[in-house]
């Protein structure tokens, strides 16, 4: 590399400069142990760090592949060849989905999806039946073409029992203990709550969910003894949420609610909406009561004001970022 082509721009120098290449260990990344080396350019004037594209791009592929080792996410050669046996376009796939238009694009172009999305595309690159059980659902709601559905060849029947439900039990099932309100998670009651809440809730997005859902099971507890779900949650930035963000999975699922996704330039937007066929015979009048206080002190509020709320509370104040928050904190809840 010559002198020209390695001038970058130092907003200490204000000027393009020459820089040295130095390597340091990067320790950690999202939580894992990488213990990766990378190479850092420096100002050969002033000594500052400097943003080097090519360096920083080798850098993300090193960093992004390490992790994918590490922790099992799906790698990009994966999804093509996934969509190279099913001769789908990038687009067909994402429909199939419910996804942002883009997303699968990103990830083929080295992007590391979330655990969610890698989950559920592990599930469709290995379970045939959870594969088709997507397409029969994009055919069925107008998000793929006749030609595309006529187009998918399974070699597999379907089985009765969806395979994200299975997948949804097999992380939210724990021992019955402090951190799940003493009792054992609950698929069925947890698809009819978010039918009921999303029914009665216009401006229900995924971030406030999460909130009526822990206010919900914590309130339950407070004065019953017991949460309703029992689900776990983890204290995160903008307040309580399902442990290990396995909202995700669990809004993929299609029986009570559909989620609707719209897609700005740097995130996606996910609202739930029910599909009114939700059946609350399952709950006791003392846990409708409990319900439907918490959806009416916070239907009228937006996702941060909401979000603010749980901050001001002792649990989410006391316990340590992605941690477990321990149900005992259900007797000092401040707004329910």
């Amino acid at each position: 590399m010559n002198k020209e082509t390695r001038k970058v721009y130092c907003e200490k120098c204000n000027k393009k400069v020459d820089y040295d290449i130095i390597s340091e260990i990067k320790k950690e990344y999202k939580g894992v142990e990488v213990n990766i080396e990378q190479n850092i350019g420096i100002c050969s004037e002033c000594g500052e760090r400097l943003y080097v594209t090519e360096l920083e791009e080798i850098n993300l592929d090193k960093l992004y592949s390490r992790y994918r080792e590490l922790t099992g996410i799906v790698t990009p050669q994966d999804i093509i060849n996934f969509r190279e046996k099913y001769n789908i376009s990038q687009r067909e796939l994402v429909a199939i989905l419910d996804w942002g238009k883009m997303t699968i694009n990103r990830y083929e172009r080295g992007s590391l999806p979330n655990q969610s999305h890698s989950d559920i595309l592990k599930l469709i690159i290995k379970e045939e039946s959870y594969f088709r059980e997507k397409v029969e659902d994009a055919y069925k709601n107008g998000r793929i073409s006749e030609k595309t559905y006529n187009n998918m060849h399974f070699s597999m029947d379907q089985e009765k029992t969806s395979i994200l439900e299975k997948l949804i039990e097999l992380r939210l099932s724990n021992e019955v203990n402090i951190y799940n309100g003493f009792k054992k998670f609950d698929l069925d009651r947890l698809e009819n709550l978010i039918g009921y809440i999303s029914s009665k809730v216009n401006n229900l997005y995924k971030t406030s969910l999460n909130k009526y859902l822990w206010y919900i099971d914590f309130s339950n507890y407070k004065y019953n003894l017991k949460s309703i779900t029992g689900l776990r949650y983890m204290r995160y930035t903008f307040g309580p949420i399902i442990e290990d963000m396995d909202y995700e999975l669990i809004l993929n699922l299609k029986n009570k609610f559909e989620k609707e996704v719209t897609e700005s330039y740097r995130s996606e937007i996910t609202k739930i909406k029910s599909k009114d066929n939700y059946d609350i015979s399952m709950f006791s009048d003392k846990e409708m009561e409990i319900i439907d206080r918490v959806i009416e002190v916070f239907k009228d509020k937006n996702v941060g004001e909401i979000s603010d709320l749980s901050h001001k509370e002792k649990a989410w104040i006391e316990t340590k970022d992605k941690e477990l928050i321990s149900y005992e904190y259900a007797h000092d809840l401040k707004y329910i």
